[in-house]
């Protein structure tokens, strides 16, 4: 268990003034949540924690800011806005544990051998209520308990424990999911053992220790927010908590990322021996220190599909749905769309001279029915994409500040049926976006990153900057 060396005479002075008000509290007095200790990055502060025996009340002493090794912290005035401890409410010793719960094992008292926790779930009807920690503590054969809020109580599972204060017993993990966000979302809740008690550790800096895609303030558009991804886990003992250092534009069920991601990482602890930060390189199934001048891996925007028809030839698909193109001559040409069941009737490629049909569907734009792109054997400018609508095919009309086919700008059908379409920057980098359905006949280009070409005639030459 965690002690506060250093102040015992502000212990001295709380005992007693708890002492000598423990006749005026009554159990209508106390609030029955538990709310908390603080758990910070970075950094962290000196208090003390004390029990007075006659009421059981817990107290939250002091909460001190930047308190050097040479000022006592009974020297210093408390914060107002200090997290409070309070009791959590003794209820729930005859709710039942889930079916689907796993109990966790842990050295909660420090003295070597684990704690089995049980976790008991409040009866709602909706499998929303509160969950009862409950274990017996192996050095004293007393019970201890808390009280934690999940979101649901069906399948409460912890994490790997820690020992955020490093004083040699361990913390229990839960975690709270938040299944309607986007992309998955939730944070961890650190319970420590306090004077029999499983005490919920208060966050500072909660918006760090997060998980999930979280928007950047005033960045973005109707079609899409531009995000940063957060990410928590246990490492060797310790929560660790990530933020990518760039954001990414996540919007219509997409969200571009690159496959290796540069971020910003946070180890948090309990305690006066503060934390650490550092810079890391997130992959997806790898976690790696950041070497110097580390950046994000440029978006991918090869290998470009090269395959086209003419006037007079005809190609079949069949990633999507089955089907037939050909392009008939005429003037204006036109497409035929043939295949089993109900297909769309033909579409006139109006204007377009020497249309070409490209034999890679766009199906990173979608990915339900009949779609195409168009371009000019003689005009680069020309760049149409067609989508089936019920029985006919539209053309998908681009909206937002980039066109496809703006002088400039380059615009290619990846191999992977991704839309791409790079913008010139300065020092000869290049803003690259990713074509998206975003409704019924409109497309949007979505920002991926930035990346720079040894050759920008030959996308597979695509490098970071």
């Amino acid at each position: 268990m965690s002690t506060t060396p250093g102040a015992p005479d502000l212990e001295a002075r709380l005992r007693a003034a708890l002492a000598a008000r423990a006749d005026l509290v009554t159990g209508e007095d106390l609030t029955p949540l538990a709310t908390v200790t603080p758990l910070r990055p970075r950094w962290s502060t000196p208090w003390v924690l004390l029990a007075a025996a006659a009421v059981v009340l817990l107290v939250l002493g002091v909460v001190f800011q930047g308190v050097g090794s040479r000022t006592r912290s009974d020297e210093v005035a408390p914060e107002p806005d200090a997290p409070q401890l309070e009791l959590p409410a003794d209820v729930g010793r005859e709710w039942k544990a889930d079916d689907l719960s796993s109990p966790a094992r842990l050295d909660l008292d420090g003295d070597g051998r684990k704690e089995r926790v049980e976790f008991l779930a409040e009866p709602t009807e909706d499998f929303d209520g509160r969950v009862r920690l409950q274990t017996t503590l192996s050095t004293t054969g007393e019970q201890a308990y808390g009280i934690a809020e999940l979101g649901t109580t069906i399948g409460t599972t912890a994490l790997d424990p820690v020992d955020a204060d490093d004083d040699g017993d361990k913390e229990l993990v839960l975690y709270f999911d938040d299944l309607s966000a986007v992309g998955g979302g939730g944070y961890p809740l650190v319970f420590d053992l306090r004077d029999g008690l499983l005490v919920q550790v208060a966050v500072e800096d909660a918006n760090l220790l997060v998980r999930g895609q979280v928007p950047v303030p005033g960045e973005g558009t109707e079609h899409y927010e531009m995000v940063r991804v957060h990410d928590y886990w246990i490492e060797d003992g310790d929560v660790w908590s990530s933020r990518s250092v760039n954001a990414f534009a996540s919007g219509n069920m997409y969200l571009f990322r690159p496959e290796r991601s540069v971020v910003d990482t946070w180890r948090w602890v309990l305690g006066d021996d503060g934390g650490e930060a550092g810079c890391r390189v997130k992959g997806p199934e790898s976690l790696t220190d950041c070497a110097p001048g580390q950046v994000d891996d440029p978006p991918v925007v090869s290998p470009v599909a090269t395959e086209t028809i003419g006037v007079g030839e005809e190609a079949t698909f069949d990633e999507v749905v089955p089907f037939s193109v050909r392009i008939d001559a005429g003037d204006p040409a036109s497409l035929v769309v043939a295949g089993p069941g109900r297909m769309p009737s033909s579409y006139l490629a109006t204007r377009v001279p020497d249309p070409l049909v490209n034999r890679q569907q766009p199906t990173a734009i979608t990915s339900d029915g009949v779609s195409l792109v168009v371009t000019s054997a003689s005009d680069p400018s020309v760049v149409q994409v067609l989508a089936q609508s019920g029985d006919f095919l539209s053309r998908l009309m681009p909206v937002g500040d980039v066109s496809p086919g703006a002088e400039g700008v380059r615009t290619w059908l990846t191999q992977n049926g991704a839309l791409v379409t790079v913008v010139p920057g300065a020092d000869d980098t290049w803003q690259a976006f990713q074509w998206v359905w975003v409704a019924r006949e409109q497309m949007a280009a979505f920002p991926t990153g930035t990346v720079c070409f040894d050759d920008v005639a030959d996308p597979d030459t695509a490098r970071s900057c």
